[in-house]
């Protein structure tokens, strides 16, 4: 009986330090991963969060000053073209 409860205490022992050890090389193996991520990271050069958040809207900012000039453009431009008519008519009715 002594013998059965020895060897259970033993494997009761084994079992937790084993635990252990699987529970250390779990953090180790992270922190290898994790260093080894932000290497490729860095050799990426990405950037930051904020930094593009601050390009982004910069970006919008210029395509709705984009789309606004157009619209300008056009209505320039067909009152370029009316004006145009105008002066080819006058001149159409002067030679008349």
């Amino acid at each position: 009986m002594i013998n059965k409860n020895k060897v259970l205490s033993d494997l009761s022992k084994f079992a937790v330090d084993a635990m252990g050890a699987f529970s250390g090389l779990k953090d180790e193996i992270e922190t290898i991963v994790s260093i080894r991520v932000e290497k490729i990271i860095k050799k990426m050069k990405l950037v930051k969060k904020d930094e593009f958040d601050v390009l982004k809207k910069m970006v919008q900012k210029l395509i709705a000053e984009n789309e606004k000039l157009k619209k300008s453009s056009k209505t320039m431009n067909s009152r370029n073209k009316k004006a145009v008519k105008k002066k080819v008519s006058k001149k159409k009715t002067k030679k008349k």
